[in-house]
């Protein structure tokens, strides 16, 4: 995985060309990422779902984060990313059952680690009153949590 290629950019989004995962993260590269929030109707309220990452990811083990999340590789766009939500919660869905919600810019700092991501954000609204199927990889998610919306926004 550290030698994933991955397309690398200027902080304009300019295509640069390519660099290995492990690269872009030393060196705080550009890179393209696919996030998905899941986002489920109950009785009238709206939540919000957290992945809670395996406690075998290298980055941020244990700790919660977007509800399906991952690099686009340098031989992806970004239709592609909805592989990730099959791989981390097992459910199959289609760009077509997502809203686009338009790209970000997000930069963590962390000693050594540099993650400058541009980020690709969709929605997926999950039937009212129904709860995935979800099955998880033991190496990527452990579990999905979900707080009410306004909840959320106070935090």
């Amino acid at each position: 995985m550290e030698n994933e290629l991955l397309k690398v950019f200027d902080s304009e989004g300019t295509l640069k060309g390519t660099a290995s995962r492990a690269e872009v993260h030393k060196r705080g590269l550009w890179h393209e990422t696919f996030h998905c929030w899941f986002l489920s109707k109950e009785d009238g309220r709206i939540f919000i779902h957290f992945q809670l990452r395996s406690p075998d990811k290298k980055n941020f083990a244990n700790m919660l984060d977007i509800t399906a999340a991952g690099h686009l590789s340098s031989d992806e766009s970004v239709k592609d990313g909805v592989r990730e939500i099959k791989e981390e919660l097992g459910i199959s869905l289609t760009l077509n059952d997502l809203i686009y919600t338009g790209s970000v810019q997000d930069e963590i700092i962390i000693d050594d680690f540099i993650d400058r991501e541009l980020c690709h954000v969709f929605i997926y609204k999950i039937p009212e009153n129904t709860t995935p199927d979800y099955v998880f990889m033991d190496d990527e998610v452990s579990d999905i949590f979900k707080i009410e919306l306004p909840v959320f926004e106070k935090l």
